[in-house]
């Protein structure tokens, strides 16, 4: 058995991959089709952009740009090989309509929702050494610079603190249109069984799936974070829907300032 464990954490990303993929991707395709063209994407909690790639050809054609963070080293470098495989790990050519000077298909930093330089994943150069602060003289990113969406997928419950995440990425997404985008699988009803269970099985797949989180304590946690409107919450199509879960798209918009 430790035997097991320790290949399964040396494999970790391609664990993930194995055990995820197949729906995650379903919830990317969901995103992507609500996205606008042009739009660029702040992807929190990416894991290994597998099932990124899997829609690359939404991508591609809608001009989407994605900036991906992750606090997995492992996810991290397996992301950087898979973007990189599939040819998005890359500037996109200048003059390309859509896109804006110097901008990038796809890139994925290691790094966490809660860390305090964040302003520097709106830079157009993000992750590239040399990147420019995308900062103004008052400290914040101008608005033309922001994200238009922020994206959680299946990444909101695992993190220490929600509602301190969503409000991270206020400061990043536009004022005017922006959007925050969640895809997870919630319970329908408490389980006192699954509570106790949920938080173990990372130390038996090496994955992480957080705290078990019913429909209900979704509704807690955007009130907690206390500066959002829902714009729609419902089911994936295609996606997992039995008596005991869902699988559900959540879009927010910041509350307007003031």
């Amino acid at each position: 058995m430790a035997l097991l464990l320790i290949l399964l954490r040396c494999f970790a990303a391609d664990v993930y991959d194995g055990v995820i993929v197949w729906m995650t991707a379903q919830w990317y395709a969901a995103v992507f089709d609500r996205l606008s063209r042009g739009d660029r994407v702040l992807d929190v909690g990416i894991g290994t952009a597998t099932a990124l790639v899997k829609n690359k050809a939404t991508l591609l054609e809608k001009r989407l740009s994605v900036v991906g963070i992750d606090y997995e080293a492992a996810y991290v470098k397996k992301a950087e090989a898979v973007l990189r495989a599939s040819d998005l790990w890359r500037a996109v050519p200048e003059g390309t309509e859509g896109y804006r000077k110097g901008e990038h298909y796809c890139r994925v930093l290691e790094g966490s929702i809660y860390d305090s330089d964040l302003a520097k994943l709106c830079a157009t150069d993000a992750g590239v050494e040399g990147g420019k602060d995308p900062r103004d003289g008052s400290g914040s990113v101008p608005e033309e610079l922001r994200f238009d969406a922020a994206y959680f997928s299946g990444s909101l419950t695992v993190m220490p603190d929600p509602p301190a995440a969503l409000r991270a990425v206020v400061p990043l997404v536009k004022k005017n249109g922006g959007r925050i985008f969640i895809t997870q699988t919630f319970n329908k009803k408490k389980s006192q069984l699954m509570t106790v269970v949920k938080p173990l099985l990372k130390y038996i797949t090496t994955i992480d799936f957080g705290q078990l989180t019913t429909e209900e304590d979704l509704d807690r946690i955007i009130k907690g974070a206390g500066c959002f409107e829902t714009v729609e919450n419902k089911p994936i199509d295609g996606s997992m829907d039995n008596p005991m879960q869902t699988a559900r798209l959540i879009i927010l918009k910041p509350k307007a300032s003031g």
